[in-house]
């Protein structure tokens, strides 16, 4: 019988062997480590994260983000930024576009403002 599975080839290298020893010694790793305590500390750090992530995901910030990274002008500006001075951006406040996006950043930074007021209570 001992030779008969000495002489089954199962088409694995020592390497094969090797690396999945490794994933075996790795999970058992894992196994000793995983414990009520590190569950409890991931799921404090992933359910903020999950909120934001579900927050940015109901609005329309996600696609308007994706929009404007892959305006031609943002890649150029990426690769070159411009310097402007206060008398650049003051030229630049007769831009609609300009407009539009200073308008966005006010409205975020007004409702970010608001936003902090709750956590002091």
């Amino acid at each position: 019988m001992a030779e008969d599975i000495e002489n089954v080839n199962i088409g694995m290298t020592q390497a094969d062997i090797d690396a999945f020893l490794d994933i075996v010694r790795t999970a058992r790793i894992m196994q000793s480590y995983l414990n009520d305590e590190t569950v409890h500390g991931v799921a404090n750090v992933m359910t903020p994260l999950l909120k934001l992530l579900n927050g940015v995901a109901s609005t329309d910030l996600v696609d308007v983000l994706e929009r404007s990274m892959q305006d031609p002008d943002m890649d150029r500006a990426l690769m070159n930024p411009p310097k402007v001075g206060m008398y650049g951006a003051l030229r630049e406040m007769g831009d609609e576009d300009f407009q539009k996006g200073l308008g966005i950043a006010i409205e975020f930074l007004k409702a970010l403002g608001r936003a902090s007021e709750d956590i002091g209570d």
